[in-house]
């Protein structure tokens, strides 16, 4: 790896994890820069996983009080998170690059159809009887079919779980960005014993990311709290359709 590669990719950690506090999709950044640098596409994206990790725990300790109250709800999705994670990290490893290229986009591009129009579908569903969102237990169900997803290949993950807690109802950011940050540290902390364990992670660029991403996400969580919650779903949504229209145009 090069002194330029090396110099990208740990500003493009810092980027990522900025962003991935803020409003997920570190991976987004993370990605195209290992691949800048060498790395193979799958080997790629399990060393982003791996390296993301620390950020999520930075993001999750900066937004540690805005948990109050979700005890229960993070114990139950946490639970979820793990055992979807471990789910789609073993795929990831058993999938042909052909497969892996195919399926990030057209999944993007849900997870941001749903975060966009999350609360105006809820809005209308409840209507004027105020139906309620979807059950618990349906929400659990949802948290691990994402969370398959985000052991699998981690771009846009944030923004899925964002999508998600729109549509539950959930409507300050904050808490569901905390919510979020403590559902990524456990469900990325098995995936990354999973990915190190079958030994497929590039360990010079990892630790680049790792440096990067951690100071970064600390920075993101602490700035975003300090911002009106309107503009920070604004600016999630711009990076959602961002993200979707880049592995769009990049598989083409």
């Amino acid at each position: 790896m090069t002194f330029s590669q090396s110099f990208i990719l740990l500003l493009a950690a810092f980027g990522a994890g900025v962003l991935k506090a803020v409003a997920g999709g570190g991976t987004f950044m993370i990605f195209p820069a290992l691949m800048f640098s060498g790395v193979d596409p799958i080997r790629a994206n399990a060393t982003s996983t791996v390296a993301l990790w620390p950020g999520d725990v930075a993001s999750a300790l900066a937004y540690r009080r805005e948990l109050a109250g979700q005890g229960r709800l993070t114990v139950e999705l946490g639970a979820a998170s793990l055992l979807g994670g471990a789910i789609g990290a073993v795929l990831l490893l058993h999938s042909s690059r052909t497969t892996f290229s195919t399926l990030v986009p057209v999944m993007l591009l849900m997870a941001t159809l749903l975060f966009t129009f999350g609360n105006p579908l809820l809005a209308r569903l409840r209507g004027a009887s105020e139906a309620r969102p979807p059950s618990r237990s349906l929400f659990i169900l949802m948290q691990f079919g994402v969370s398959i997803y985000g052991g699998y290949f981690g771009a846009g993950l944030g923004i899925l779980m964002l999508a998600l807690f729109s549509v539950m109802g959930l409507k300050n950011i904050h808490q569901a960005n905390a919510l979020k940050a403590v559902l990524g540290v456990l469900l990325n902390g098995l995936v990354t014993l999973i990915f190190v364990g079958a030994d497929a992670i590039a360990w010079e660029h990892g630790v680049l990311v790792m440096v990067g991403t951690t100071s970064g996400s600390f920075l993101g969580a602490v700035v975003a709290q300090q911002i009106e919650p309107g503009r920070v779903r604004a600016f999630v949504g711009v990076t959602a359709w961002a993200m979707t229209g880049y592995y769009f145009w990049r598989g083409a």
